[in-house]
């Protein structure tokens, strides 16, 4: 068994160990996104339509993909106007949740 000396200087060894590593992650990812930031600001200058071209195609994928799903189910196929009834109750419920946030 181990005497109670022992286990806290243990304790204390690996609370120092864990504490300098927080030190050191911190510091590297200050580096990190010091040196990066410069890289990454300098693409969104350079590349601009290919930026806003790569969003804009990941949002039409997106609706098209929900609206595919939706359209699996034979009630809402015939029935477009519950999607859009479900759509304009999503954002008017979103709009009141925003102004009750903010």
């Amino acid at each position: 068994m181990i005497n109670n000396n022992a286990a806290k200087k243990v304790v204390k060894v690996a609370a120092g160990a864990l504490n300098e590593a927080g030190h050191i992650v911190g510091a590297t990812e200050k580096k990190f996104e010091a040196t990066m930031s410069p890289i990454r600001d300098s693409i969104f200058k350079r590349f601009p339509v290919l930026i806003g071209l790569s969003v804009t195609f990941g949002l039409t994928a997106t609706i098209v993909g929900v609206e595919q799903i939706l359209l699996q189910y034979s009630v809402l196929k015939e029935n477009p106007w519950i999607i859009f009834s479900l759509g304009i109750g999503t954002l008017i419920f979103t709009g009141t949740l925003y102004k009750k946030l903010g």
